[in-house]
């Protein structure tokens, strides 16, 4: 078993980085690129392909190690995944999209028959039972999930980075809650996922990305983490990871797609509606180098997770490590609206 623990991430890594790398080549033929336009940093026409070629990576070193993903984890999965693949290929109305999504997440909690039945109260030890709620809260969670990893899909090798920080932390809860299988799947994500940065990420080989994660990823990918998720900490029955604690790793593109969203809805626009609004543009727009900004919210990310995790096994109630990650988002909010003030009045005054 510890043999097999360890090869199937080692095979999945090196099979998502040939797989990603053939597809690249036949990306102009199978017409997955991504075009050039106003709001991209890009010039060329860049194949999206990342994604299948970390599910494909996924699939079959799982399936060379006698192992293979639950129809629970699967189904729901691969309908994101194409719909991602259509939309990478010919573009589908946000709406249809989001009715996926909705579909998708409702498939998944009734085929793991989880959902979020109470939430912590924050800064307290109670939880807030939902009764009724608890379908619909838990679907809004996952559309939540799935729409962060998409925004925050706009630097090389940044959602990606995201994506193998939420695998690994989700490795880890498994190994100390007993779940070795939900552990050893969450590895072999992780080290999939690996094989798609080594041609995203800006690295000393390659100063842009050779390709692109896709929806077909930032759906497809993100929905396999849901379900991580899921089967860790909203799962009836044996050792739970509390669920806060489960979703530190992506707190980060979380709270991003938070704060923009409550701006965009204050300034009466569609909260949906894409623009160079987030996070990681604001740090581009105050100066620092994309491969810095890349670095500094894969850091933020990594610390996150780490001291939630070091506090959850420490014994800290979740109610209080929710109530201090609520509150780093008031903060953020904060910030983040009063950076982008200070930065438009300076570049309102430098264009008179």
């Amino acid at each position: 078993m510890p043999d097999v623990f360890f090869l199937v991430p080692l095979l999945a890594f090196a099979l998502s980085a040939v797989i990603c790398l053939a597809l690249a080549r036949l990306a102009p033929r199978l017409r997955l690129l991504d075009l050039p336009d106003e709001r991209k940093r890009h010039d060329d026409a860049i194949p999206v392909v990342g994604g299948i070629g970390i599910l494909a990576g996924l699939l079959l070193a799982m399936a060379a190690g006698g192992q293979r993903l639950p129809l629970e984890a699967l189904l729901p999965t691969l309908l994101l995944f194409v719909i991602g693949v259509a939309d990478d290929m010919r573009g589908m109305r946000a709406s249809l999209k989001l009715l996926a999504q909705i579909l998708a997440a409702w498939w998944l909690i009734n085929l793991t028959d989880a959902a979020l039945f109470s939430i912590p109260a924050p800064f307290a030890h109670g939880q807030w039972v939902l009764g009724s709620l608890a379908t619909p809260v838990t679907m809004l969670l996952v559309v939540a999930l799935l729409n962060a990893i998409n925004m925050i899909d706009g630097l090389d090798g940044l959602a990606g980075g995201c994506m193998a920080i939420a695998a690994l932390g989700a490795a880890y809860a498994g190994l100390v809650t007993g779940h070795g299988d939900l552990a050893g799947i969450a590895l072999a994500l992780f080290a999939a996922v690996l094989g798609f940065l080594i041609w995203n990420a800006r690295l000393p080989w390659q100063a842009r990305a050779r390709m692109f994660l896709g929806d077909a990823g930032a759906l497809g990918v993100g929905m396999l983490l849901c379900w991580l998720v899921f089967k860790l900490s909203l799962t009836p029955g044996g050792i739970r990871v509390p669920v806060t604690v489960a979703l530190a790793p992506l707190a980060v593109p979380m709270i991003d797609m938070l704060v923009v969203a409550f701006w965009r809805l204050a300034e009466r626009r569609n909260p949906m509606q894409a623009d160079r609004g987030h996070s990681h543009h604001l740090l581009l727009e105050i100066g620092l180098p994309a491969a810095t900004v890349v670095r500094v919210i894969w850091l933020a990310s990594a610390l996150v997770t780490l001291a939630t995790f070091v506090a959850w096994r420490l014994g800290v109630a979740e109610g209080r490590l929710l109530g201090v990650l609520l509150l780093c988002s008031a903060v953020h909010m904060i910030w983040f609206r009063r950076s982008w003030l200070a930065l438009r009045r300076r570049q309102r005054a430098g264009s008179h």
